[in-house]
């Protein structure tokens, strides 16, 4: 069974739009995923820009945060056309797993808000979703969760490429994920993790992403 690793970029839905905003606050702006296969290897990736409804300018705060500009987004193909090319790209036998469980909700959240639920494939998708971030402090019997970030600094990996971009996020996650499942890689994490949090007190900041908690801006 292949492995989907997804990472969604979002942007608020501006605070005119009250309705939509008691359904779902913010809109997929980009769908990054990489796949791996039974050996954990990569075999395909996915990534596309998506026009939101109701966002029509990107806020500075998140141009800097995902590199991504307007001029992005304006051409794209919105969400009901983006998503199903996903879920086919994704195949017929697979497990998904992102990073917490925002990106779930997002997309629950927002097939709902635009009326995709009965969507080929979502309900499909949505029932083999699994929380890698919550997996992986579990392996390490670790009390908090931790952002992306640390984690791999603590597995001593690299980011593939610009940290909040959808594909690179994507990629590091299933290589954290590979980590993990590599008896020897897993031995020298889970002391590394040790060494790390000997006589550490958790701070908020290791426990959340503060990073990927949305502010929405005039």
């Amino acid at each position: 069974m292949n492995k989907v690793f997804i990472d969604l970029e979002m942007h608020p839905i501006p605070q005119s739009c009250k309705d939509e905003r008691i359904i779902c606050t913010q809109e997929i702006i980009e769908i990054g995923a990489v796949m791996l296969n039974d050996r954990n290897e990569e075999i395909s990736s996915f990534c596309e820009f998506v026009h939101p409804a109701f966002v029509t300018k990107i806020y500075t705060k998140f141009r800097k945060l995902t590199g991504i500009i307007s001029e992005n987004i304006a051409d794209a193909c919105p969400l009901e056309v983006v998503l199903p090319r996903f879920i086919a790209w994704c195949g017929e036998d697979y497990e998904i797993y992102s990073w917490s469980d925002s990106d779930i909700w997002q997309i629950m959240n927002e097939t709902r808000l635009k009326n995709l639920e009965d969507m080929d494939g979502l309900s499909y998708m949505l029932n083999h979703w699994k929380d890698f971030q919550e997996d992986f402090c579990n392996l390490l019997h670790l009390e908090k969760v931790m952002n992306l970030g640390r984690a791999v600094t603590l597995a001593g990996l690299d980011f593939s490429g610009r940290e909040h971009d959808g594909l690179a996020d994507a990629r590091t996650t299933s290589k954290l994920y590979a980590e993990s499942r590599d008896s020897k890689s897993f031995d020298r994490l889970r002391k590394l993790v040790i060494d790390a949090f000997a006589g550490h007190t958790f701070t908020m900041g290791d426990m959340f992403d503060f990073g990927s908690i949305s502010f929405p801006e005039s």
